[in-house]
């Protein structure tokens, strides 16, 4: 099970470095990459298997912090998700968003990129901190 954990473990920190390491390649122009929103997916499957595999450990699970972790790594996923689909509609030729003014929008899912990396951020900190 050791074995299994840090493989894990191991794939859950590639998917925190797929999405930070996607936003830094960006940052001059931000958008949400599909990679970052496989990185989320990457992560939210991970934790959920780390959480599985913690509570049928012998040891205490901290039902609070893996409770926010979550939260907070579904919250990464919808906002991954929401800005490659705007990414993806914007790139076809489809205006950002329907009710909006015609304005040239230089890439209509840097708020979602901004979020998903901020909140990718957040987890690691609940990480680290939370005991």
């Amino acid at each position: 099970m050791e074995i299994l954990r840090e493989i894990l473990l191991t794939l859950h920190l590639v998917g925190m470095a797929i999405i930070v390491g996607g936003y830094f390649t960006v940052i001059r122009s931000p958008k949400v990459m599909p990679g970052m929103l496989h990185g989320s997916y990457l992560q939210l499957i991970t934790g959920l298997l780390l959480m599985g595999l913690a509570e049928m450990g012998d040891g205490d699970v901290n039902h609070m912090k893996l409770g926010i972790k979550l939260v907070v790594a579904i919250l990464v996923t919808v906002f991954a998700f929401i800005g490659n689909r705007k990414q993806k509609a914007f790139a076809a030729g489809g205006t950002p968003s329907e009710g909006a003014a015609a304005t040239a929008v230089k890439n209509p899912s840097a708020t979602m990129a901004h979020l998903t990396f901020a909140f990718a951020i957040i987890n690691v900190l609940v990480a680290v901190f939370v005991h």
